[in-house]
Parts: structure tokens; sequence; C-alpha cells
């Protein structure tokens, strides 16, 4: 405890002698100007202030075939939902203070997603982030789900914490080829509320790096990355599931640990962009390890899940890499679909996953995904994707799902 008190104590006089911090004057009525770039933006006239407005609804259907096994476990063979449906506000404020509020209905009550508060020209550690927000972990966590190559995230995802409450450091090197980012958080629920009696918390940490760019010409990336995550559980019960690639579907494979003190994760990620040609792939470790008080036999236990997938854009457009955050961006047609007799953009891609939840006398499962995608970019804030899955569950039966979404982002 004294060590985190320390902790915060240092950021604290970080926060007081930083030069961005000091009292200004009270700057002169400014006026404001606004556009549209793949979003509503206002722009003050002195760049001070910067807001966003946007949104994202994506709209999908699925057919799903599960084999005699799973009869009684899937009761259906039809199903739609929106998937996401949000909205958000971003923004800067006196340029080194920036937010974001994210909302998401698609349950029809509002879910939290994101609410933070950047400070950045920090010394030393550049920027802060305060709030609920992703924790620092993997490429295809990091990387917003408007632009990930399928449907839904592979079976890595199901391992990793993803938003939580709490406060992380970050920043990149001044080429922006490399990022890293480290993070203090609480667990807490969509509503970023969390009460603890006890010493429960998560340690996260990303690291990026870019060996390789080429811009000019032919767009060529080589991408890197380390992430590592300490999760102290509290001697409390510590659970793994996990569904097919697909949102509709319920979670066939689970691993428990009815006492857990702590679970340390590592991932490691790599991606290749040539062109038109992607290559994606990443592995995910998490050792738990057991209190005195569990009736399981072993003091530790390993579960890893690990994904690889390559993509190819038929009318030759790229993947775009944002290099200040080591993560997938918008994807921009050459020639916009109703535009001058355009066609947009056609992607299509291949992924395998698996994840492994057994261990010893933990038999919680192990699924395997292989998932065919195509995609149709309208234009850079319209996309409409097909997904075929065929789930393999080890011992157990297979499940064939046919998916599509309609998806707008903005």
């Amino acid at each position: 405890m004294e060590s985190k008190n320390t902790l915060l104590a240092i950021i604290c006089l970080v926060l007081f002698v930083s030069p961005g911090f000091t009292q200004e004057k009270v700057a002169e009525p400014v006026t404001w100007n606004a556009n549209w770039s793949n979003g509503y933006k206002l722009n003050s006239s002195d760049g001070n202030f910067k807001l966003k407005f946007g949104g994202r609804i994506m709209l999908d259907f699925l057919s799903i075939s599960p084999d005699s096994y799973y009869d009684s476990i899937i009761t259906f063979n039809k199903g739609v939902e929106f998937r996401r449906l949000r909205f958000y506000n971003s923004g800067t404020i006196y340029n080194n203070v920036s937010y974001k509020l994210q909302l998401d209905f698609a349950i029809g009550f509002a879910i939290l997603k994101d609410a933070y508060i950047n400070l950045s020209k920090i010394p030393v550690v550049g920027n802060i982030r305060i709030g609920h927000f992703k924790e620092p972990i993997g490429l295809e966590l990091i990387t917003s789900s408007n632009y990930i190559t399928f449907m839904e995230r592979a079976l890595t995802n199901p391992l990793t914490p993803e938003r939580n409450t709490g406060i992380m450091l970050f920043d990149d090197t001044k080429n922006s080829r490399m990022t890293w980012a480290l993070g203090y958080f609480l667990p807490s629920n969509s509503s970023g509320f969390g009460l603890y009696s006890g010493n429960k918390y998560n340690i996260s940490g990303r690291i990026t790096g870019v060996p390789y760019l080429e811009t000019e010409g032919r767009y060529k990336l080589v991408h890197l990355g380390l992430s590592l995550t300490h999760q102290d559980q509290d001697n409390s019960k510590y659970k793994l599931s996990s569904r097919p690639e697909t949102h509709l579907s319920p979670k066939l494979i689970l691993a428990e640990i009815d006492v857990a003190k702590a679970v340390n994760q590592y991932g490691l990620e790599v991606a290749y962009i040539n062109g038109p040609f992607s290559a994606q792939g990443e592995l995910l470790s998490a050792t738990a390890l057991t209190a005195a008080e569990s009736t399981l036999q072993n003091d530790s236990y390993n579960f890893n899940a690990y994904y690889g997938y390559i993509s190819w854009f038929i009318t030759g457009e790229h993947r775009n890499y944002k290099l200040s955050s080591g993560a997938f961006d918008r994807v921009k047609p050459k020639n916009n679909f109703g535009s001058d007799g355009g066609s947009g953009a056609f992607e299509v891609g291949v992924r395998y996953s698996l994840i492994d939840l057994e261990d010893t006398d933990i038999a919680g499962g192990t699924m395997s995904d292989i998932t065919l995608g195509l995609n149709w970019y309208l234009n850079p804030a319209t996309r409409f994707m097909f997904n075929y899955l065929l789930a393999d569950i080890r011992d157990k039966g297979k499940i064939n799902g046919y998916e599509f979404r309609f998806q707008v982002n903005f």
C-alpha cells in the first residue's frame, strides 16, 4: 500500500510542476470553424479547442447450424441484433487537456464505454489518462471495432480484460515509430463502478515498434508488440469463458478456479502490410495462481489462445496504421461507391484462431475457429461485411455460422 501511495504522490508532483498546468491569461473570444471529416468537427481559430461528435451503427444478421450435441444449448437458427449503437463526443481543451465520452445503446439503455481525461505535454511521462477505458493489451483489442478485419475479434479476446477504471501513463517517440503504455486499473462494471474490500487490481503495460515503414509508393509496414499484465485476484473466483466468433452464440467453453491469488499474462503481436496484402497474428498466455484455500490440485494453471490471418484488397487499397497508438485505422477506398461510377473497396480474408482452457484437472474446453470474410467499403464511413464461421469444440461438436453486418461509423 505504501508503494502505491508513493506512486500517486509522484504523479501528483509531476502534474503540479508541469508548465501545462500554470494559469493562463483569459483568452479573447475565438471563432469556430465547422467541417465534416468522417465525423462532425468544430475547431477554434486559435487552435486551443477541438471538438468531434460521432458514433457507429452495426446491425448484424446470423444464420447458425450447430451439431446435434449443441441442439439443446443453441435453440435458435437465426438471429439479429444491433451489435453496437454508439454515440460519442471527444475534444481538446486549452491545447493540452483532451477527453472522450462514449455510450453504447445497443442493449436498449446506455452502457458506458469510454469516459476519460487525457493530460498531455507532461514532463518525462508524456501523457496521463484517467477514467474508464481499454487496458493497454494486444493489437486487435486496441484497434477499434470500426477497423478490425472480421466482424468479431479473435479467440484471444476472452483472455484479456477490456475496459476498466484507472490511470495510465503513455507516450510515443518523436517519429511515432515506438509507443509505450503502463496503467493501474480497478476492475469495474459497465458504469465504471466497483467496490472492494480487498486488494484487487490490474497492472497492464504494452510496448510497440514499427521497425520497417514505407509510405512513398507502395505502402509497407512491420508492426511488433508485447504486452504484460498482472491481475491481483485477492483470493476470489477466476473465470475464463468463450463463445465462437459470433456474438449471438452463448459461451460454450468455461474454465473456473475457485480461489485465485493472481493471474499473470503476456501477449505477443505481429503485423505485416505490403500494399493490398496484410498478415496479422497474436499469442496470449495467462497463468493463474491458486490460493492455499483452493480445492484444485496445482499451484498454477496455464491457458493460451492465438490467431493468425491474412487479407487482400481486391481493388488495391491497403489497411492504414496509426503510429501514435500502435493500432490500425480507417480504410479509405480509392473510389467511393456511387461517386463517378466508383465501386468502393473490396477485401477478402481468412483467419484461424484457437483458445485452450484445459490444464491438468481443469477441463474448460478447447475451441478453434476458421473464419472467411468479405468486406465492402462503400466509403470511409460505410462498410458491409460477410463472415462464414466454422467453430470446432474439441471432442464435442462443430458449429457453422453465416453472418452479415451493415455498418456506419463517423
